[in-house]
C-alpha cells in the first residue's frame, strides 16, 4: 500500500530513489528527507526559509542562526540549490 506521499508518476528522488509526485516546474527536486541533509561546501549544516509571508529563499546555519548568504548546497556530496517554491515553502534541486 502506498503512503500518502508515493505517486505513480514515475519519479523518484534524485539521491535516495523515493518515489514522489513529479512536478515539471522542479524537474530535479529532492524528498524531504534529503532536503533535511543540506549543508555547505565545508559539511556544515544549513537550512532554508521563506524570508516573509510574500516569499523569497534565504539559507542560515541552525547552530548559530548566522544567515548562509548562498542558495548553494550539498546533500551527500552531491551540488544543489534551494529556491523559493512558486506557492511558498522552499524546493531543493539537484544541480545538472
Amino acid at each position: 500500500m502506498q503512503n500518502s506521499f508515493e505517486s505513480n508518476s514515475g519519479y523518484q528522488c534524485p539521491l535516495c530513489g523515493a518515489a514522489l509526485t513529479l512536478f515539471e516546474r522542479y524537474p530535479r527536486y529532492v524528498c524531504q528527507a534529503c532536503a533535511a541533509k543540506t549543508c555547505d561546501a565545508s559539511g556544515r549544516r544549513v537550512e532554508f526559509r521563506n524570508l516573509s509571508f510574500t516569499g523569497g529563499c534565504e539559507g542560515y546555519y541552525p547552530d548559530s542562526g548566522e544567515i548562509y548568504p548562498l542558495q548553494d548546497c550539498f546533500i551527500d556530496g552531491r551540488a544543489c540549490f534551494a529556491d523559493e517554491a512558486r506557492f511558498g515553502g522552499i524546493v531543493v534541486q539537484v544541480r545538472n
